[in-house]
């Protein structure tokens, strides 16, 4: 059975003049996109999101290298996911994995910082030294700089949590790069 209001409203919609049907029908349209821009616009300006994500890497270095699981678990957000070429890792797949090798070394830069909504997706280049054992246990040196595309989300209390990471390309080698700085 239909509301007396919503009927009443209808009615009352039918029989305005054209005029004034076009004015609240616009009216309304101009409320609804303004509520959805409203919705999606980030919380913070490119520049502040950038300077967050930037610390947000340094803590992020720092408990890699140290191996704080503490803190890795605290960064991911709960349905993070790290893209790799072949396969996607699962949250739980990608903590797992975080001790297979000890890093050495983690050199990132924050190429750039894009709201997508507001969530953004951020690019950076990455040198990575570790320390890698083989199935005999004995243990070599690997070095590898890679370009990946991250999702950062501000939460409310001023956190940032890393939603994904996707790998778009990477070189390995054995012994020191031909890689500037390095």
């Amino acid at each position: 059975m239909k509301s007396r209001l919503a009927n009443s409203i209808r009615c009352s919609f039918l029989y305005m003049n054209l005029g004034r049907r076009i004015l609240v029908s616009t009216l309304l349209a101009v409320i609804v996109t303004a509520a959805a821009g409203a919705q999606s616009a980030p919380a913070v300006s490119p520049d502040e999101a950038r300077t967050a994500i930037q610390a947000g890497y340094a803590e992020w270095v720092k408990a890699r290298i140290a191996l704080d699981m503490n803190t890795i678990e605290r960064m991911l957000a709960p349905d993070f996911y790290f893209q790799l070429p072949d396969r996607k890792l699962t949250r739980q797949e990608f903590i797992d994995r975080v001790h297979t090798n000890k890093i050495t070394r983690f050199d990132e830069s924050v190429l750039t910082v894009e709201p997508i909504g507001n969530d953004w997706s951020v690019h950076i280049f990455v040198k990575v030294e570790a320390d890698t054992k083989d199935k005999d246990g004995k243990t070599s040196k690997g070095y590898r700089v890679l370009v990946s595309r991250d999702g950062w989300r501000k939460l409310n209390d001023n956190q940032w949590i890393l939603l994904s990471s996707e790998v778009l390309g990477q070189q390995r080698w054995t012994e020191r790069p031909p890689i500037a700085n390095w």
